[in-house]
């Protein structure tokens, strides 16, 4: 199986998890089932808050570990590996590779490749691209800078008052959303699918914080994809980067940007790209496995260390339930308010 392959096997396992999470989600809501705990990682402002509440005050979120669980074994996955998280993980990410192996079908897909290598060729292609690829990192700093703003000693006070309900709100939001509950931000969303349609990976390219917070890690990784000059013959097969790199022209591929996806490693076939451990060389299809294990592998370490399942009474997440609007039986019998 090759690199590729192994890739979208991984991506689709994680988009059938994601897709049962979201079934057992709802379960939660309307029938009061087990709430299930990995789905906090489509929390990722409540990650950042709990990483930031533990280092300024001590304090582990009961509500939500499994979203600082999450992050941080990204961080650290994305410390030893790169950033497999965004190109083997992220559910997000894998719907934007849908989106261009659809576009890439069409009879039109050709013509739009050819006016995209014009405009990336162009000399002054980098006065738009660069601009644009700082939006995520002024998203990202603006989201720290509002936490940080919060005084150590009222953060957990926050935490209770805001970040309890945060995955059941967002669970509404979709909701209402999907209702045509929320006009303008689904024309937002809308108009970033169809620029992701267009250009591969958009939302990762300019807007999404998440990569933007891992690219910072990514700088400082122990795995490099390296260009070796004297085996590559300048075919340019590598230039078709899903990010919108151009490892043809690069030497070191460590930046904010590469998601470590190894497409580039994959189309060059005389060895000129070097995927490396510590200076060490390995088999492109050993590191996928690396990746997601050790991402997997340091969850499993949080559940062992009690620091996964939400400390929530089931009474406080029926009051949680109906307080954002969902006035559902199971949690009105248990509140006793039938």
């Amino acid at each position: 199986m090759n690199t590729k392959k192994l890739r979208q096997l991984i991506q689709f396992s994680f988009l059938i998890l994601t897709f049962y999470g979201i079934y057992k989600f709802a379960m939660f809501v309307y029938y009061g089932k087990p709430r299930p705990d990995f789905m906090d990682g489509f929390c990722p402002i409540s990650g950042v808050y709990d990483i930031i509440m533990q280092i300024r005050s001590g304090i582990t979120d009961p509500f939500h570990p499994a979203a600082m669980a999450i992050m941080l074994a990204a961080i650290f996955t994305t410390l030893l590996f790169g950033k497999a998280f965004c190109s083997f993980i992220c559910p997000i990410g894998t719907f934007q590779d849908i989106l261009t192996a659809i576009r890439n079908k069409l009879p039109l897909a050709k013509s739009l490749d050819k006016i995209g290598e014009k405009i990336k060729n162009h000399t002054l292609y980098f006065l738009l691209d660069y601009p644009l690829r700082t939006i995520k990192f002024l998203l990202l700093g603006w989201i720290i800078y509002i936490i940080l703003q919060i005084p150590p000693q009222m953060m957990s006070m926050m935490n209770q008052n805001i970040n309890a309900a945060a995955d059941i709100e967002l669970f509404r939001f979709w909701i209402e959303l999907f209702k045509g509950g929320r006009p303008l931000i689904a024309s937002i969303i809308l108009a970033i699918v169809a620029l992701s349609f267009l250009i591969p990976r958009f939302w990762c390219k300019y807007l999404c914080p998440l990569g933007a917070f891992y690219g910072i890690f990514n700088l400082f990784s122990l795995t490099h994809l390296r260009r070796c000059p004297a085996n590559c013959n300048s075919c340019n097969l590598c230039s078709k980067c899903i990010i919108g790199l151009k490892p043809h022209k690069s030497i070191e591929f460590n930046n904010t940007e590469c998601t470590m996806c190894l497409e580039c490693k994959e189309s060059c076939n005389r060895n000129g790209i070097k995927l490396q451990i510590l200076g060490r060389e390995i088999p492109p299809f050993v590191y996928p496995i690396l990746a997601v294990g050790t991402f997997m592998g340091i969850i499993f370490l949080f559940m062992q260390a009690g620091l996964w399942h939400s400390r929530l009474s089931i009474q406080n997440q029926a009051y949680l339930v109906l307080k954002q609007g969902f006035n559902v039986e199971w949690a009105k019998e248990i509140l006793g308010q039938r």
